[in-house]
């Protein structure tokens, strides 16, 4: 019987790695689960830094595979997949040759904006599910405009299913304690996201660590800072900071589940943060998160701060206080508990063996 094949379209762009981890994550969390029985296979911008690094069988384009169109549809021909993802990409031209070899097609989205692009009319009976990885409370409804078009029109509706967060296990957990000689709520963790991110000339990874070294020596906490695969520079080293160039997901969600607090962009990571029950301060570090900053503020558990040391020290002291520190953990308990990463694993394995959603 031959191997189910899986093919991986994520957004792929040398500055964003968002989208590559999440589906890096389901790649390797769907093999662990399905050992030799499936094939997976990935499509990525060569100029991306973490391209070459991917541990399955790679097509490398000279562009995304936005502007790929024929060459992404051979692609899809020639392996013939049970089951394309689209996370956050994808042409309607690649989504019809995926129907043509009678693939099923995912279709991720996790802002407004790319929630949208799955509702065009030109897929049409072209995306068999449409899960956003966001939650409710992080994300705007539907326009009263797709709704009528989900009325009128086949379109799949789309399915809020919150963060993609595969959480670490307790022996994982203490494991990374071990490995770090950390102690369960006496650092902090910082990161800036991809690593790559620049704003007004300067490096947001470097402004991260400034704060970081700062925040160290007026709180007495031990800080981690996580730099980033697209970080470009030579990992600095410090007595009061433990700097690390990258972690896989589950190991930096181990270490932030366990921190005292987490200084983060407005990526990914500070949903994870919510997530794990981590308060964090977190900085808009592009146009595209100041909306998702400032649904996450409206949690209670986020404090926003200016892309500025001395405001980012100040928020980071104003959270540890006991007082507000009680506080803000005492809300989780009222945020829903949603996580995407069953939903998604086990959605993906029943189309994989044929069964319906």
């Amino acid at each position: 019987m031959s191997n189910k094949r899986l093919l991986f379209i994520p957004v792929s762009s040398p500055e964003g790695i968002g989208e590559y981890m999440r589906s890096l994550l389901l790649a390797q969390s769907l093999q662990d689960e399905l050992h030799a029985s499936i094939d997976i296979h990935f499509i990525l911008n060569k100029h991306a830094a973490y391209a070459k690094s991917c541990p399955f069988e790679t097509t490398l384009l000279d562009h995304s595979a936005t502007k790929e169109l024929d060459y992404v549809c051979d692609v899809i021909e020639k392996f013939k997949p049970n089951v394309v993802i689209f996370d956050c990409a994808g042409r309607a031209g690649h989504m019809k040759a995926a129907k043509k070899v009678g693939a099923k097609v995912v279709f991720i989205s996790q802002h407004a904006k790319k929630r949208a692009k799955g509702l065009k009319l030109n897929r049409i009976n072209l995306i068999d599910v449409h899960w956003v990885v966001q939650p409710d409370y992080c994300i705007e409804p539907l326009t009263w405009a797709e709704n009528a078009k989900l009325d009128i029109f086949p379109l799949v509706r789309p399915r809020n299913v919150g963060p993609f967060v595969a959480f670490a296990s307790n022996e994982q957990k203490q494991q990374m304690l071990s490995r770090y000689s950390l102690e369960l709520k006496n650092y902090f963790i910082v990161n800036a996201g991809s690593g790559g991110h620049t704003l007004n000339g300067q490096n947001c990874a470097d402004i991260y660590f400034e704060a970081a070294l700062k925040i160290a020596k007026q709180t007495g906490l031990r800080g981690v800072v996580v730099f980033g695969q697209n970080y470009s520079k030579t990992i600095p080293s410090s007595d009061s900071i433990l700097c690390i160039k990258s972690l896989q997901n589950t190991e930096f969600l181990a270490l932030m589940s366990q921190a005292k607090v987490a200084l983060l962009s407005g990526g990914d990571t500070l949903l994870q943060a919510i997530a794990v029950h981590t308060p964090a301060v977190a900085c808009a570090i592009s146009k595209d998160q100041n909306a998702r900053l400032d649904h996450c503020i409206n949690t209670g558990v986020v404090l926003k701060a200016n892309l500025n040391i001395d405001d980012i020290v100040t928020k980071v002291e104003k959270v540890i206080g006991v007082a507000f520190y009680n506080e803000t953990t005492s809300k989780y308990a009222q945020l829903e508990n949603i996580h995407s990463y069953d939903v998604i694993t086990n959605g993906v394995k029943n189309m994989l063996d044929g069964s319906s959603l």
